[in-house]
């Protein structure tokens, strides 16, 4: 089937997974960080202070996730997706009215986890159990919201905080939540019954939550899936954050390096496009080993080239990468463990994820404050990155062994 064919006949659930994916930007780094100024001086806080109040709001984000992320597996669909909007909602509403430090770092927590975490999990998990022939194109049109929020968000944001107070302008986000996102969510799903069908819920649930995660982390294809996961995000968090710096020491300009963030969204989309009939023709499975030799690419030029055009090849091929891996990853959740647990699957290793993007800033803050060069950091990322996609070629062998027998979560 043809994607114009596809969206024709799906245009119900791919619209509500692009929504979700697209709303998740509230949640994301990359908006929040819009806000980080007016935050220092509302409540009189170093970086530093903030930081750590942040990376605090994001773990303990990460520590809910896997208990509320199951929930998608055992509970009607539209049920879910509604307490998630209306968590944004919530999220975005205190931060409209966080007058005192405390409601700050609750706002923060709300955002990390019904945005950032949240909200990708139900639209890929939701898209994960789309049909073994056409899952890959479900997922790579779902992951179109993520670009797309990179790409929209930050100069309307921005704009509005050249008009309007900070505040006033998370009271716009949640009346746009209210009064627009949520409506639409609940016409695109309202005739979805469950997230999955009675019978593999009735199933599912003889199986506590406990021992899942138990029989999902002693199986040892997870070890090796781990790191090459890890690697995309961990580093995207930690050198993105550090962007300015990371300019001026490889010879770029902060102007260039902000331009250079079109190439990076457009080959993010593009990838993430192109990975969905190639997962359906060849499976995740056999084109997950190769996900992060764009980023390691990209890397290479950053710490050999200074020119202006490395800037732009640099960013494109780490979001080559990033746009693969929207893809690719919850594909290959349904692959090795099948769909009946695959939100239980999908909320562990969303969390994971969200520990990674806690720690990187820390990890290259602390490298920097050290004097550690720019090109040694991007060296010990390709390094890294590199093991990760060695160790991830071990479980190739045992999906040929396993082909058939999916794992029991």
């Amino acid at each position: 089937m043809t994607y114009l064919a596809f969206v024709r006949k799906e245009r119900r659930l791919l619209s509500f997974a692009v929504s979700f994916t697209f709303f998740s930007s509230f949640g994301q780094t990359f908006l929040i960080s819009l806000f980080v100024p007016y935050f220092l001086t509302a409540f009189e806080l170093s970086n530093a202070t903030f930081g750590s109040l942040y990376s605090a709001a994001t773990l303990t984000s990460a520590l809910a996730l896997p208990w509320l992320g199951q929930w998608i597996d055992r509970i009607p669909l539209r049920q879910y997706s509604m307490y998630v909007a209306i968590g944004l909602l919530i999220a975005s509403l205190v931060m409209a009215v966080s007058w005192h430090i405390s409601m700050l770092f609750v706002g923060l927590i709300l955002l990390r986890l019904s945005g950032q975490g949240l909200s990708g999990h139900t639209a890929q998990t939701t898209m994960a159990r789309y049909n073994d022939q056409l899952r890959g194109k479900a997922l790579s049109i779902s992951g179109i919201g993520y670009p797309l929020g990179e790409a929209i968000l930050p100069s309307v944001i921005a704009g509005l905080l050249v008009m309007l107070h900070w505040r006033t302008t998370w009271a716009l986000i949640a009346l746009v939540i209210g009064i627009f996102f949520i409506p639409v969510l609940w016409f695109l799903i309202r005739k979805e019954r469950t997230a999955v069908d009675d019978e593999v819920v009735g199933d599912e649930k003889k199986i506590s939550t406990s021992d899942q995660y138990k029989n999902l982390l002693t199986d040892t294809r997870t070890l090796f899936v781990i790191p090459a996961i890890l690697m995309p995000p961990f580093w995207v968090t930690g050198l993105f954050l550090y962007q300015v710096s990371a300019a001026e020491q490889l010879g770029w300009s902060a102007a260039l390096i902000a331009s250079a963030f079109v190439a990076f969204a457009g080959m993010r989309i593009a990838t993430g496009l192109f990975s969905g009939p190639i997962i359906d023709r060849f499976s995740a499975k056999s084109i997950f080993p190769f996900l992060l030799i764009p980023m390691i690419a990209g890397l290479l030029v950053g710490y050999f080239f200074s020119g202006g055009w490395a800037a732009f090849v640099y960013l494109g091929l780490i979001g080559a990468t990033m746009g693969f891996s929207s893809t690719i990853k919850s594909a290959l959740w349904a692959e090795m463990y099948g769909t009946k647990v695959i939100g239980t699957v999908q909320s562990i290793f969303s969390s994971l994820m969200v520990f990674s993007t806690a720690l990187s800033p820390f990890l290259v803050g602390w490298l920097l404050d050290q004097s550690v060069s720019m090109n040694s950091i991007l060296m010990i990322a390709i390094i890294t990155s590199v093991i990760s996609g060695i160790l991830s070629l071990k479980i190739m062998p045992a999906f040929s062994r396993r082909n058939t027998d999916k794992a029991k979560v």
